[in-house]
């Protein structure tokens, strides 16, 4: 039987909502643009940084800064060097093809969670960030792209509902960002942004097989970009 969703009761106890999100803690923040400079490549591979510098350029203190690092050194973003410094790990192809194999399973287990738990606010969700990323993978914006195909994960892993898999995904999907920002080109776009729109569509109709057929198209469509990742250099 599938998991209720989090609800808790309006002032009038009539109405049930879900639950509202915590606020973010400053070493979610420090944790988020981190992660983001070394996706974005502006911290790029090999670059050296200090947890001062990062403090002041954020503006945040040493101890949030201290605590975002060590969750990026746990997904493999950054060495931590004592007296030296913080270094930026490379990206690393033969790594993200075992994070695929991991991933796929994954992912078929996400998408019948959603068909067992989401509500209609959330598959509207999903339909709005599928069509915005055909538009802009047809629009061959690349930070647009990247930013709405995050944002249908993330709009995927809070639809099924389950903490577990929420930790566990947003590990895996910030690894894969890393890697898709550096080498996926952008001719790839509309067809990837086209198997993310028929997967929603399979989650809207309910259709589990269909949706895991879906997931199956993708990620052997993920594995064959990896592969052709290996005869080229970085795109950015």
């Amino acid at each position: 039987m599938a998991s209720p969703r989090p609800v808790t009761a309006e002032a009038d106890g009539d109405a049930l909502v879900p639950n509202p999100r915590p606020p973010r803690s400053l070493a979610e923040t420090a944790y988020d643009a981190i992660e983001q400079m070394i996706i974005s490549r502006r911290l790029a591979p090999g670059a050296m940084v200090s947890e001062g510098e990062l403090a002041e350029e954020l503006a945040l203190g040493r101890t949030p800064v201290r605590e975002a690092l060590a969750r990026l050194k746990a997904i493999g973003f950054v060495e931590v060097h004592p007296r030296r410094g913080v270094l930026v790990t490379p990206v690393d192809i033969i790594k993200h093809l075992e994070l695929l194999e991991a991933r796929r399973p994954l992912d078929e287990t996400v998408a019948r969670c959603v068909i067992a738990r989401a509500s209609e606010t959330d598959v509207a969700a999903l339909h709005a960030c599928a069509t915005g990323l055909i538009a802009a993978a047809g629009a061959r914006d690349r930070e647009a792209y990247f930013r709405l195909k995050r944002a249908l994960h993330e709009a995927l892993v809070g639809a099924a509902y389950n903490p577990t898999l929420t930790g566990t995904m947003a590990a895996l999907h910030a690894q894969s960002r890393r890697f898709w920002y550096t080498y996926e080109p952008t001719a790839s776009f509309l067809d990837c942004a086209r198997i993310h729109l028929g997967i929603v569509a399979a989650i809207a109709a309910r259709d589990p097989e269909a949706a895991v057929t879906g997931i199956g198209t993708l990620f052997d469509f993920l594995d064959q970009m990896t592969r052709k990742a290996l005869d080229r250099r970085p795109l950015v």
